[in-house]
């Protein structure tokens, strides 16, 4: 069959009368559908005076739908017009530390709150982002809750540091101790000591050289002994070589 005017238009007619019967189907952008009343549409739309279906107020297809496309966008689930993430227009549209400025429609951060370290008002304080509050970098301080249980903080230079008898690292013990990084205690060194305690019995510790030494008429080893005598290692005492 060849087809002329006549034909071709008559296909059109009864295809233009079927979408307007049927409702049509959406094409994917807004304001697509062909409606005569609003059953013809979506729940979220109503049926417009140009016979096309039309988001409600709140409601849209696109962004555009929610007049401004660089402070709305419109959720695809559920067709509702949102705010763009920093855009308000009251505290509600904002998060937990922010505030809305209704004269900009904007978000700003609420007092006490930061979003950069450019906020908080201490050079060695940063922007803790989980909580959006200043807080210190490690081992700096504000006062003793800042730091560690085994520190306390300098006020005077906002550092913490380690109590007496206390550290962080060897440097901050005495030279014949060693930092015991699990403890932070400051711990004498194997072949030291700091008082009788490292030492054995027959012993006292030497606060010059910090080692243990006999005491008198105690010995390790022969040589701690006076002339004629040795050590007896068993006892740890000196006896003169007739006892033998």
């Amino acid at each position: 069959m060849r087809w002329n005017a006549m034909h071709i238009a008559l296909v059109v007619v009864i295809a233009v009368a079927f979408v307007l019967l049927t409702g049509c189907t959406d094409s994917g952008g807004a304001g697509t559908t062909a409606c005569t009343q609003d059953d013809d549409c979506k729940e979220w739309q109503f049926c417009g005076d140009n016979g096309v279906c039309t988001p409600n107020a709140g409601y849209c297809s696109q962004a555009s739908d929610c007049g401004s496309t660089e402070k709305y966008t419109c959720d695809k689930k559920t067709h509702k017009c949102e705010f763009k993430e920093g855009f308000c227009e009251s505290d509600a549209n904002c998060q937990s530390w922010q505030v809305c400025d209704t004269v900009l429609g904007k978000c700003k951060t609420r007092a006490g709150f930061c979003d950069t370290n450019d906020v908080c008002k201490n050079a060695w304080e940063f922007c803790d982002t989980a909580s959006h509050t200043c807080k210190p970098e490690k081992g700096k301080c504000e006062d003793n809750f800042d730091c560690n249980a085994w520190e306390m903080c300098d006020t005077a230079n906002n550092v913490c540091k380690p109590l007496g008898g206390m550290c962080n690292a060897d440097s901050d013990c005495d030279s014949w101790e060693l930092c015991n990084t699990k403890s932070h205690a400051c711990k004498v060194k194997p072949g030291l000591c700091n008082d009788e305690a490292d030492c054995m019995s027959w012993e006292f510790c030497n606060l010059q050289t910090r080692r243990c030494v006999p005491k008198t008429g105690k010995c390790n080893v022969d040589e701690d002994c006076g002339s004629g005598q040795y050590c007896d290692e068993d006892a740890h005492g000196c006896k003169t070589a007739s006892n033998v």
